[in-house]
């Protein structure tokens, strides 16, 4: 269930290449999701995992890169987790 949130998250958030509509493309970021996962359960702060994004957007994508995107994403995905363990608040 995990995987599909951040799936979600990087569609509807991050999503550099304006994917978000294309119904052919929904997994183009899966190859991501691993990685980002492991990252954020092993308790990477907002700044490392928004470098990440970062390195995946310009060093993979070859893009210029949003570094506050990136880091509004990283918080989304840190409290994709936390809500998958704790629960959401109410």
């Amino acid at each position: 269930m995990l995987a599909a949130q951040v799936r979600s998250i990087l569609l509807d958030h991050w999503d550099p290449i304006s994917i978000r509509n294309v119904p052919g493309a929904r997994g183009k970021y899966d190859s991501y999701i691993g990685g980002l996962l492991r990252i954020t359960i092993a308790g990477a702060s907002a700044a490392d995992i928004a470098a990440r994004l970062f390195d995946i957007e310009t060093g993979q994508m070859g893009l210029g890169g949003d570094r506050d995107r990136a880091l509004y994403v990283a918080e989304k995905l840190i409290a994709a987790n936390s809500d998958a363990f704790t629960g959401p608040e109410d």
